[in-house]
């Protein structure tokens, strides 16, 4: 009877001590919750943090600056680090994040445990670079567009309204995170020979506008506010862009003129 009350003490004793570290990201991250989908909200995480710093001192070179996790009230939403340039998921789809008002969101710096197999998860003292809190709705889509306001990591989430466009059509529009405050920009198309988005400003998005699929690929360069110069040529040293029917793309420009590999560049996103 004896060993059977101290068996019984010991457990709720175990019991306790685990529901006190419920505010650890690490111990949270040991297990895997799946959310209801029919009470989620679905977000996309897109890095544009143009700084070299803050980063781990694991990293391999002194150009990546923060490889980082998303965690929505305490548990982990992202799989793989995201690095600059990089999104979750890195996919057309949205992740599941649970709705609700006022969750809470980490930015954390994606430092590993490698001497545990496979790796998990160790942040350390100051590895949380951004918390804020966000109002999501079930069943509506965001995205989370992490961005450089030197010196601090800051997030800006965007409710993205994903009306399909008509059946030959396509749905385009432009975010605006190239770190250069003063620098407005607009779309051009050298196919219509025209801008097809005007005057989007430093940290804002455009409207979508719905453009006619082309018969042969497009090339899109993004031009400052009132001049004919290329700021940057869309998706690089490929920039042929040829959307498909009913689609919707963001141009996601980016960067900082001065940084080390992380000059003003812009790729497109497939958002539906």
């Amino acid at each position: 009877m004896k060993r059977a009350l101290h068996i019984l003490i010991i457990g709720i004793c175990l019991f306790a001590a685990g529901a006190c570290s419920t505010n650890n990201l690490l111990d949270e991250n040991r297990k895997w919750e799946y959310l209801d989908s029919s009470n989620a909200a679905y977000i996309k995480l897109i890095h544009n943090f143009a700084g070299n710093t803050p980063q781990l001192p694991t990293a391999p070179n002194l150009t990546t600056g923060p490889q980082v996790f998303l965690y929505a009230n305490g548990q982990k939403l992202t799989g793989n680090a995201v690095g600059y340039a990089g999104l979750f998921p890195a996919t057309t789809v949205y992740a599941l994040a649970p709705a609700g008002n006022n969750v809470r969101f980490d930015v954390v710096m994606a430092r590993m445990n490698l001497a545990v197999v496979p790796n998990v998860p160790a942040p350390a003292a100051g590895d949380t670079l951004f918390t804020f809190t966000q109002s999501l709705q079930a069943g509506k889509y965001y995205s989370f567009i992490m961005g450089d306001s030197v010196p601090n990591v800051r997030v800006t989430v965007n409710e993205d309204q994903l009306n399909a466009p008509a059946a030959g059509k396509y749905k385009i529009r432009v975010a605006n995170w190239v770190m250069n405050p003063a620098d407005t920009l607009s779309l051009y198309s050298r196919l219509q020979k025209t801008e097809i988005i005007q005057n989007v400003a430093h940290k804002n998005i455009s409207d979508w506008v719905e453009v006619s699929i082309p018969v042969i690929s497009d090339t899109l360069e993004l031009r400052k506010k009132g001049t004919t110069t290329v700021y940057a040529t869309v998706n690089g040293t490929t920039p042929s862009f040829l959307p498909t029917s009913t689609r919707m793309y963001t141009v996601m420009a980016r960067g900082k003129t001065g940084v080390t590999s992380k000059g003003p560049s812009a790729t497109t996103i497939t958002n539906r």
